[in-house]
C-alpha cells in the first residue's frame, strides 16, 4: 500500500509538469507548416492481451489482472515488457510463444511501483519505481540481481541501455542530470545541470541513445536536448507549447517519434527535427486541449527487428511505420 502512495504522489508530480513547461515557442514548428515531405504513419499489426494465453493456474486464480500500462521494452526472446505500477509488476507478453505472465521480483525484492525500463544484450530487466532513488536490475525471469546508483540518484526517471558499449544512461528528475553508469554499476559521466541554455535541463523525463547521440526529452524546458557521448551539445529542438511529449523512440533511419500527450497520438520528426508525419490525432493545426479519456499511447520502443511499437492504455501495443507518399 505504501508503494501505491509513493507511485501515485510521484505520478502527480510529474503530470503537473507538463503543466507548467516553459511557454516558450519554435516559430516554424507550428503544425502544419513544418512538414517537409508529404507522409503518414501506418498501423502495421496488433499485439492485444486477447491473444496471449495464459498458464492454468493463472486462470484457476481468476486470471492476470491488467492494471495501468506505463512504460515498455522489447527483448530478444520477442517478449514485450509492459510496466504496470498500480499492479506493482511488470506484464510480460511472449510474442513467440504466445504466453502472458508477470514479474512481481523474487521473494526479497517485491517490486512496488515499476516506472520506465529497459533491457541489456542478454535480456536483463532495469527498471526504475515511482518514489524509490535506484535502478534495479532483474534477470530475465525476473530474480533480482543488483541495484545501481543507490546513493547517487535522487529521482530517475527515463532509463537507456547501451547494449554494444554496456553503458547505462539514466535521467534523473530532481537533479537535472543524466548520468551514466556501468552495467555492474559503477558511475562514469553526469550530462547537463539545471538551466535554460543549450546544454543545461529542467526535469528530464526520457532518454534514448541513437548510435553516438543521446536525445533527451527536457520536460521543463519544453524540448528535446541532443549530446555527444561527450557531453556537447548536438541541437535543441523545441517543440512549443502545443505539444507535450510523454514518451520517444528512433527508427533505424534516425527518425524520432513522440507519444504526444496534447492531442493524444504520435508524431514523427526527422533527423533535423521536423515533423514528417502524424497518427491517431487531430490533423495538424487542429491541436485540443488533454482529454477527459486520456492519451492514446503512453509508451514507444523500437523492437530487435527494428520496427516501432507503440503502447497504448488498453495495452494494445501496435507496429507502427512510416511511410512516404511521394510519387515514385
Amino acid at each position: 500500500m505504501r508503494g501505491l502512495h509513493a507511485a501515485a504522489g510521484v505520478g502527480v508530480l510529474l503530470l503537473l509538469a507538463f503543466t507548467t513547461q516553459s511557454s516558450k515557442a519554435w516559430d516554424g514548428n507550428d503544425a502544419p507548416h513544418d512538414q517537409v515531405k508529404p507522409s503518414h504513419l501506418a498501423s502495421l499489426r496488433t499485439y492485444a492481451p486477447g491473444l496471449f494465453r495464459q498458464s492454468l493456474m493463472d486462470r484457476l486464480s481468476g486470471g492476470l489482472a491488467r492494471g495501468s500500462p506505463y512504460r515498455m521494452a522489447a527483448d530478444s526472446q520477442g517478449r514485450i515488457l509492459v510496466t504496470d505500477p498500480a499492479l506493482s509488476v511488470v506484464q510480460v507478453f511472449d510474442t513467440k510463444q504466445g504466453r502472458r505472465w508477470q514479474i512481481k521480483g523474487d521473494r526479497h525484492h517485491r517490486l512496488s511501483a515499476p516506472a520506465y525500463i529497459a533491457v541489456d544484450a542478454d535480456d536483463n530487466i532495469y527498471l526504475t519505481e515511482f518514489g524509490r532513488s535506484v535502478v534495479f536490475v532483474l534477470r530475465p525471469n525476473g530474480d533480482f540481481l543488483r541495484m545501481i546508483g543507490l546513493g547517487v540518484l535522487r529521482l530517475p526517471t527515463g532509463i537507456w541501455v547501451d547494449k554494444q558499449n554496456r553503458r547505462l544512461y539514466v535521467a534523473d528528475w530532481i537533479r537535472d542530470e543524466i548520468l551514466s553508469f556501468d552495467l555492474e554499476g559503477k558511475p562514469l559521466q553526469v550530462f547537463g545541470s539545471f538551466g535554460t541554455a543549450p546544454g543545461r535541463l529542467n526535469h528530464p523525463l526520457d532518454i534514448l541513445l541513437h548510435h553516438d547521440t543521446l536525445v533527451v526529452l527536457d520536460a521543463g524546458n519544453s524540448r528535446f536536448e541532443l549530446f555527444d557521448l561527450e557531453g556537447k551539445v548536438r541541437g535543441v529542438w523545441p517543440y512549443g507549447p502545443n505539444r507535450t511529449p510523454i514518451a520517444l523512440a528512433c527508427d533505424a533511419a534516425g527518425n524520432l517519434y513522440y507519444a504526444d500527450l496534447d492531442s493524444g497520438g504520435l508524431i514523427a520528426m526527422d533527423s533535423h527535427g521536423k515533423v514528417l508525419a502524424g497518427f491517431a490525432q487531430r490533423p495538424f493545426g487542429q491541436w485540443i486541449p488533454r482529454s477527459s479519456a486520456g492519451p492514446n499511447f503512453m509508451s514507444l520502443v523500437l523492437d530487435p527487428l527494428g520496427k516501432i511499437l507503440a503502447l497504448r492504455p488498453t495495452f494494445d501495443v501496435e507496429v507502427v511505420e512510416l511511410i512516404s507518399d511521394a510519387a515514385g
